[in-house]
């Protein structure tokens, strides 16, 4: 008689976890209300059917993961071990995925992120990265902006009611039957002659500011960003 040999419970658990994750998301944010300030410009940009770059922070990570799924957008994830459930969590809610980051395989990700937008596919990028400093805007989509001429959009979020994780992030998670607002700028063009990457990455920070006070002010300055 012979046995199957039974995968490493890592590997059982990746295979259920993240979906029940991902199903988790969906049956929380069906609950909520979801507010959009500002979209107007980005969504007349996408009628055009070029593929468009989304950037905002990394603590808004569920509830956008939520809100642009089952679009096959392209997403960076850490090559890290918490990068693999990410991974997982975001391909079952319809995202395709680049692994790297600034620490590790960023180059290679966002040249790899780089070939999907020219292949048409919307793609986005968390500013701050995968571990920090928490809304500190870095220039990797910046560069996949200049190189493929894709408009940048970027946005932010806030809740009437959540949760925060004492993760390095703040991660915000919007409780049941909330209020979510996202707050959409708009588009920022990157010439591929433009090589000033500190002036651009000082102009993303400060939209990504003034989205994220104008998501949280949206709701009578009760809830705090910071």
């Amino acid at each position: 008689m012979t046995f199957r040999k039974r995968p490493p419970t890592d590997a059982l658990l990746l295979a259920v976890i993240p979906p029940l994750a991902a199903g988790l998301l969906r049956l929380l944010h069906r609950t909520c209300r979801f507010i959009t300030l500002g979209d107007t410009t980005w969504r007349t940009a996408s009628a055009s059917d070029r593929p468009m770059l989304f950037a905002t922070w990394h603590y808004a990570f569920p509830a956008v993961i939520y809100y642009f799924r089952n679009r096959q957008g392209v997403l960076m994830v850490s090559r890290s071990r918490d990068g693999e459930w990410a991974a997982r969590v975001v391909h079952a809610l319809g995202y395709q995925t680049v692994r790297g980051s600034s620490h590790r395989g960023g180059s290679r990700a966002l040249r790899e992120m780089l070939k999907s937008v020219e292949e048409g596919y919307d793609a986005g990028l968390i500013a701050d990265g995968s571990q920090g400093p928490p809304q500190v805007a870095q220039k990797g989509i910046l560069l996949v902006a200049r190189s493929s001429g894709a408009p940048l959009v970027p946005f932010s979020m806030a809740a009437d009611r959540y949760w925060r994780l004492n993760s390095w992030d703040r991660t915000v998670i919007a409780k049941p039957f909330s209020r979510i607002a996202f707050a959409f700028g708009p588009p920022i063009h990157v010439a591929r002659r433009d090589r000033d990457l500190d002036r651009l990455r000082t102009h993303l920070q400060e939209e990504l500011d003034r989205l994220t006070r104008l998501a949280w002010h949206y709701f009578d300055g009760t809830a705090n960003g910071t």
